[in-house]
């Protein structure tokens, strides 16, 4: 089953290179397994809140632009070898859209645990999630923060939009959470090769596979060779 997907351009032109920002229908996440977190990251963690954050909270440019800065810093090494260079995941205003749409889950920490926040609280790690029928869900946007890698955080994260795909829709045995992983046909891609055993652990199977300048054909000329986006899914 293929779902449909909001996008939206923005052009930047960094060292003249013209690139685009774009909402990508994929769903990276750390591998958890490659790194043994600190006892200071493990406390760290404890202290997060997950929550579908309120609309007021775009009203704090410190932490939006923190939450961006975040995500643009997982997908450049997610996705890296995909694009070309210069691009950009995502921007200011294709979050602060999720976020008044209230699709954006948002992990947080207090502001005491970083001293370059001005804010109350410090993004460290997020998930989208966009109801596509009354039975099926899309989670997407997946980032966690470098120094929370391997603390469980993702799995948390996947967790609170399984949850919330269960309590929106046709309930357990009929919801279905659904993941599309962006994946190169030019090259092994090592990162995506772990994160889709790390989603198969987690229970989900591969449904269908879609050439993604097929779909959305803006973005042949940021691609740096053939991709494809393959559909995983979990019934809940």
């Amino acid at each position: 089953m293929m779902a449909e997907h909001d996008t939206s351009h923005s052009d930047v032109v960094p060292d003249k290179v013209a690139v685009a920002t774009f909402t990508i229908p994929t769903a990276p996440i750390v591998d958890e397994s490659l790194t043994k977190p600190t006892k200071e990251e493990q406390e760290i963690k404890q202290k997060a809140t997950i929550e579908i954050p309120p609309s007021s909270i775009i009203d704090d440019e410190v932490f939006i632009t923190a939450l961006v800065d975040l995500i643009n810093a997982a997908y450049d090494e997610a996705e890296a070898g995909i694009f070309k260079p210069g691009y950009v995941r995502t921007s200011v205003q294709a979050i602060t859209e999720l976020v008044k749409a209230s699709e954006l889950v948002v992990a947080s920490v207090p502001a005491e645990y970083s001293a370059k926040s001005k804010s109350a609280r410090v993004p460290v790690g997020c998930i989208s999630i966009k109801k596509l029928s009354d039975t099926r869900a899309e989670l997407g946007m997946f980032a966690v923060s470098i120094a929370q890698r391997g603390t469980g955080l993702g799995r948390d994260l996947i967790a609170f939009g399984e949850q919330w795909c269960r309590d929106a829709l046709g309930g357990p045995g009929v919801a279905v959470a659904q993941l599309d992983l962006l994946v190169p046909t030019h090259f092994e891609h090592a990162f995506k090769v772990r994160l889709g055993a790390w989603y198969s652990r987690l229970g989900y199977k591969i449904v269908g596979s879609r050439d993604f300048v097929a779909d959305y054909p803006k973005m042949a000329p940021l691609m740096a060779g053939p991709t494809e986006y393959r559909v995983h899914e979990k019934t809940l």
